[in-house]
């Protein structure tokens, strides 16, 4: 009765009391599902979990987002976040492409263009706008016109000198110069220069004048090779005749020199067919002469004429030399070439 009592459900619907009655089951059918249950409990295997695939791209989105946040580290955290978080750069490891020198080809053309500049400027102070000098071949017209556009200057002479000392006082040089002469060798002293200076010998390039500067090493004379000009290009406004003249000069003034050191050597340039062009231009410069003179003040004729005659007198003993084949005709032919250095210096310097 007991057990019935506390089995029984008491429902109030609508304010009335209603009766629900539980079936009971029989004991066969407890005893059945039981043993259905038991079957059931054997017969299921562990059930394993499965996997969470799922991505929650939200959290994870929360998550980097917290991660950038700048963070403070006060020291008392146990479990303190861990530094932002920062992709690193791919590197790139494929062959890296050349890059073209552009420094360095602005280097080199810059380069270029200073060294041309220099070039250009060095050249242009050493050569100048000089008079055009006659052909070697002087005998022939073509020299005339060649000198008659030089505009009124009279020629450039340049060569190499060798020197033998330089003086104060022209009176100490000409016992120098004495002394030499009567050795038989050239000698001859400046006179418009300061200090004066004694010229020993001269060739028309660096090597012809150690050529005779090698020949004074037996008289234990001291000599000096240098570079020596004769700015003929200083003299302007002159008649033409008086330009042709001296422009044919100077150009046989340099073969004369040339061929009397080629003697010292031997003597190879000096051949037949060269002998009578000397002789040919010679003989034209002693007609022209005094036609170009004319205009010129009587000093300056003075050391003009000089200048003529030792022209005459330097191929002269040349001619001497080939005929005898004495050194001592290549001297006077030395001689005469130092003393026509002069005139014509003084020439320019009276002219200025």
């Amino acid at each position: 009765m007991e057990e019935e009592k506390r089995q029984t459900i008491s429902v109030r619907l609508n304010g009335k009391e209603q009766k629900i009655h539980e079936n009971k089951m029989s004991s066969s059918s407890k005893d059945e599902v039981a043993a259905v249950r038991e079957d059931i409990v054997k017969d299921d295997a562990p059930i394993i979990p499965q996997p969470d695939n799922i991505i929650d791209f939200g959290k994870r989105h929360d998550e980097r987002k917290r991660n950038d946040l700048p963070y403070w580290d006060d020291g008392f955290s146990e479990k303190s976040p861990k530094l932002p978080f920062k992709r690193k750069k791919k590197m790139n490891h494929g062959p890296k492409k050349p890059k073209f020198p552009f420094m360095l080809i602005g280097a080199l053309i810059s380069a270029i263009v200073v060294g041309v500049s220099l070039g250009l400027m060095i050249l242009t102070f050493f050569t100048g706008t000089s008079t055009p000098v006659a052909d070697a071949n002087p005998g022939t017209a073509d020299a005339v016109p060649a000198a008659s556009e030089a505009g009124g200057q009279f020629p450039l002479l340049t060569l190499e000198i060798v020197q033998g000392g330089a003086f104060e006082e022209q009176a100490t040089g000409q016992e120098v110069v004495s002394n030499l002469q009567e050795q038989g060798l050239a000698a001859t002293l400046t006179e418009v220069t300061e200090p004066i200076y004694m010229f020993i010998g001269a060739g028309g390039d660096r090597a012809q004048a150690n050529k005779i500067s090698s020949l004074y090493e037996e008289y234990g004379q001291d000599t000096y090779v240098k570079t020596y000009r004769v700015d003929g290009q200083a003299v302007t406004g002159q008649e033409e005749e008086a330009v042709v003249w001296f422009a044919n000069a100077i150009s046989h003034y340099k073969e004369l020199l040339q061929l009397t050191v080629d003697g010292f050597g031997g003597g190879s340039l000096l051949t037949t067919e060269r002998m009578e062009q000397l002789e040919q231009t010679t003989e034209s410069l002693q007609a022209d002469r005094d036609r170009a003179f004319m205009n010129l003040d009587q000093p300056v004729q003075d050391e003009a004429l000089a200048l003529g005659d030792n022209l005459v007198k330097a191929g002269e003993k040349l001619s001497a030399y080939v005929a005898s084949d004495e050194n001592s005709e290549l001297w006077n032919s030395q001689q005469a070439l130092l003393d026509a250095l002069v005139n014509y210096e003084k020439i320019v310097a009276a002219l200025q």
